[in-house]
């Protein structure tokens, strides 16, 4: 499952030095494409430009806290979408 946002960024901010995967995929007509995955370097933060489809926060290590940065207003700043067929990340 990834989701994005359209009306806003989002961004996750570590509050540990321990690394966690960013899973996001590009936009192909209104649809997620092919995901791509990757893994933070210690501390690193990341902010999903609006409308980028990404993947939940993923901690790789407890104790998986983070500050979150994101849009507050009114209407809905939510799309979802489910794969058909789960992705593995290796």
């Amino acid at each position: 499952m990834v989701e994005r946002h359209p009306d806003g960024s989002q961004c996750f901010v570590p509050m540990s030095l321990a690394p966690f995967l960013v899973i996001v995929a590009p936009d192909s007509g209104g649809q997620p494409g092919t995901p791509l995955a990757f893994k933070t370097d210690p501390g690193q933060a990341v902010n999903f430009h609006r409308g980028t489809w990404h993947g939940v926060l993923t901690p790789l290590f407890a104790p998986g806290l983070f500050a979150v940065i994101d849009r507050i207003g009114a209407g809905s700043n939510l799309e979802e979408h489910w794969f058909d067929a789960p992705y593995t990340v290796g």
